[in-house]
């Protein structure tokens, strides 16, 4: 029996989450709905900017794998996540959440260092949509080196983040997670995490996907830039050239699945949004969750597709953990 369900292996990220007005974002210069990369000086000063109009932020220890891995967990996979943080404020808070939710962190790396944690500034527009202003601090380096091969002797599937293309050593510890996960015949899930992402570091992208790997996840958008066509369907299929299993989102619509070049569609669930951050990170989590324990593709994006409407339907990046446990309950008697 694996040790690890599942590993993780992505940016750690605190988020700060504030509730701002479209022409605050307008104001600013961000485009809605999208996430944005920044240096320190940048991050300081849009925070500076947002505590001032909007009082002070709400934290949670945030990063797109972990969002995953820490539903993940709390549903009851075994998880592991591998990281790298400052010894810090924001690094020790980190930590200390993911461990409460039960995760392993033996392979995550503290350093004692002048480059502070990772931080994304969070920003709730009134339609529930987010846009994130990230600053990578320490995360990006997370190296080759940091990626234990004793991880994966007792692994079922590695989880890795788009976010990671945007640094260089962030993608060499990808590529070379990749390569260890092969050498043990471990499987390998993959998110595109964001457009900008996919559009700057789209050779990157394929190169991670020209690996083959056996889950990948992205949303309608992100389907359409890293394949350069327009048709949803036809995206779809292009993406099964590259994945055993594709789960698309589409937001409150639900999603689509493809595997052996047939596409199925799983209906949404109708809620009142409140805040979208963290959504399609959930439903990857639930679906990790449910695959894992060998149930059908349609159940699994299901799960994930229920879940993913409790989580917009709070502030934040995530559920309370009882509310996990009480939607799992919830979803399990429909």
């Amino acid at each position: 029996m694996a040790k690890f369900d599942l590993i993780g292996l992505g940016n750690a990220l605190v988020d700060s989450e504030f509730h701002v007005t479209d022409s605050f974002l307008k104001k600013k210069g961000f485009e809605k709905g999208t996430m944005h990369l920044v240096d320190s000086d940048e991050q300081t000063n849009l925070l500076n900017s947002l505590e001032k109009e909007y009082g002070k932020p709400s934290l949670a220890c945030g990063g797109s794998a972990t969002n995953t891995i820490f539903a993940a967990s709390i549903l009851g996979s075994s998880c592991s996540y591998i990281c790298k943080v400052g010894n810090d404020k924001n690094g020790n808070f980190y930590l200390d959440d993911l461990s409460d939710a039960g995760v392993n962190i033996d392979h995550s790396v503290m350093l004692d260092s002048n480059i502070n944690s990772g931080t994304c500034t969070v920003m709730v527009s009134p339609d529930a949509e987010r846009t994130m202003s990230t600053c990578l601090g320490i995360s990006s380096d997370l190296s080759a080196t940091d990626v234990a091969d004793e991880i994966f002797n007792d692994s079922k599937l590695i989880y890795l983040e788009g976010y990671m293309m945007s640094g260089d050593d962030s993608y060499d510890a990808c590529m070379e997670a990749i390569r260890l996960a092969k050498s043990k015949y471990v499987q390998i899930a993959f998110t595109l995490s964001d457009p900008n992402i996919v559009s700057a570091f789209k050779e990157r992208m394929l190169n991670v996907l020209n690996s083959k790997v056996d889950v990948l996840f992205c949303n309608d958008e992100e389907a359409k830039v890293i394949t350069d066509l327009e048709n949803l369907e036809n995206a779809i299929k292009k993406l099964g050239e590259y994945s055993k299993k594709v789960f698309v989102t589409l937001g409150s619509k639900g999603a689509m699945i493809l595997e052996n070049s047939d596409i199925e569609y799983v209906e949404g669930y109708k809620v009142d949004p409140i805040d979208t951050n963290g959504a399609g990170d959930m439903f990857a989590g639930a679906v990790l969750n449910r695959l894992l324990g060998g149930c059908s593709n349609e159940e699994a994006a299901k799960f994930g597709c229920f879940l993913a409407s409790r989580g917009v339907t709070v502030f934040g990046p995530r559920l309370q953990r009882e509310d996990y446990l009480k939607y799992q309950k919830e979803f399990n008697s429909l």
